[in-house]
């Protein structure tokens, strides 16, 4: 069985709130340095994500990929977050993610690209 295809677990309570967060936000557009709640940058979607869940992420992307945790790609779960160089997105389950990557496409779900790493928001 591929990593992608096991049953799924959640990170932790908060993550549930997280992805209804962040599932709600597809098909609003893309904004550079956009936070909500009308349009997003793919920094600013996960940033009010993980707020709906009750935890502060930094800005940036380039911040939230020093500030969290990485995880082997492998061991992938709801919530985390999929971080490339300027970009991150929101891994929701099987295979797929949320992320606002452009103008042209705005907020969309789609097939998990291969990131360069995998962080996870930890309880505090």
């Amino acid at each position: 069985m591929s990593p992608m295809m096991r049953p799924e677990v959640t990170s932790w309570p908060q993550t549930s709130a997280v992805l209804g967060f962040a599932q709600a936000q597809v098909g609003k557009r893309y904004c550079w340095g956009g936070t909500g709640p009308d349009c997003f940058d793919c920094s600013g979607l996960v940033q009010a994500a993980w707020r709906s869940g009750g935890v502060k992420l930094p800005r940036t992307s380039d911040a939230q990929g020093r500030a969290l945790v990485d995880v082997p790609f492998e061991q992938m779960r709801p919530g985390d977050i999929l971080w490339w160089r300027n970009h991150v997105g929101l891994y929701i389950g099987n295979g797929e993610m949320i992320d606002a990557y452009h103008s042209r496409a705005g907020v969309v779900r789609r097939r998990v690209a291969v990131p360069q790493r995998v962080l996870r928001v930890l309880p505090h």
